[in-house]
């Protein structure tokens, strides 16, 4: 019985990871748009708005043309959550560009757990999530290596995190934190990258509920945009940026969360940047758009907003 039921998952998981989309350089370069905090709720009431979010995801992709999108949390948060996941994703699939999904807070107030809409969306075929297991707490952590163009070689690696939603104890503040399973498993796979590559490959780092750091840095005179809002950050700090540090890959980091935020301010060598919120449902006093992300080939980065008008 214990033969049939590996078998079965081995095929399973097989299924998963078959046909997806390789990341690769093209030219040397390769772009990642990030949409944030779309907040899509199914629903008659909600269609004005879902189509303006729907414009300004169109017209950020066709300016942009990414080799990647990723979106960082609070996508869908409503009933019929698939229903609104098949309408989210239609702009991307429709130009057949990979794409990866890290959860948010509200992700989790939707009719459907996180889990499912991970298997839902492990079926389409421009998906590049994956589920790390080995007991790592959350869903959708996983390492997307960006390959080189002439040689089976990891340029980038791009680490998708899971920050969970709330906390069951309210002496530990209100939001949950990147949990210590998580943690090592970044450092295990960062070291197995680095062994695999005779480097230390460089690697940026999506997730949505920013780490206590991003206050610190809110607060910086050097840091650039919109810093109008406190950082809303767990309480406690589980130590993902220490490792970042001692690790030395990670160049920079995005999240979203706090929709009147846009910033990017570097500590200890780490950028950390927020996206820029794409969908007009729930608060924000900004225009709505997206965080634009360029990495190459040696290893450098640069970063813009795109909006309806242009580019910030």
């Amino acid at each position: 019985m214990k033969k049939v039921f590996f078998l079965c998952f081995l095929f399973s998981s097989l299924l998963l990871h078959a046909g997806r989309p390789v990341l690769k350089l093209h030219k040397g370069n390769f772009k990642i748009v990030q949409f944030t905090d779309v907040h899509w709720s199914v629903g008659s009431k909600y269609e004005v708005k879902n189509d303006s979010t729907l414009l300004v995801m169109n017209a950020v992709l066709d300016a942009e043309k990414p080799d990647l999108v990723v979106f960082t949390g609070d996508v869908v948060v409503s009933k019929n959550a698939l229903e609104g996941w098949e309408r989210v994703l239609a702009p991307v699939e429709l130009r057949k560009i990979p794409f990866a999904v890290t959860f948010g807070n509200h992700d989790t107030e939707a009719d459907v757990p996180t889990t499912d809409v991970l298997a839902f969306i492990a079926k389409r075929p421009y998906n590049v999530t994956t589920n790390a297991g080995g007991g790592v707490e959350g869903v959708g952590n996983c390492v997307l290596p960006v390959r080189n163009e002439k040689e089976d070689a990891t340029a980038w690696n791009l680490f998708l995190f899971d920050s969970h939603a709330y906390t069951n104890d309210s002496t530990l503040g209100y939001y949950d934190w990147i949990k210590k399973s998580q943690v090592d498993w970044f450092v295990a796979e960062s070291n197995r990258s680095a062994a695999k590559n005779k480097r230390n490959v460089p690697a940026l780092a999506f997730f949505h509920i920013p780490v206590p750091e991003y206050e610190y840095v809110r607060l910086q005179k050097n840091t650039v945009g919109n810093t109008s809002e406190k950082v809303c950050s767990p309480l406690l700090n589980s130590g993902l940026f220490f490792a970042f540090m001692q690790q030395q890959n990670v160049k920079a980091t995005f999240v979203g969360h706090d929709h009147n935020n846009d910033f990017v301010g570097s500590l200890a060598g780490i950028e950390l940047c927020y996206g820029r919120k794409t969908g007009f449902l729930s608060y924000g006093i900004l225009e709505k758009g997206a965080r634009v992300i360029e990495i190459n080939e040696n290893g450098e980065m640069s970063t813009h907003i795109r909006t309806l008008h242009g580019t910030e």
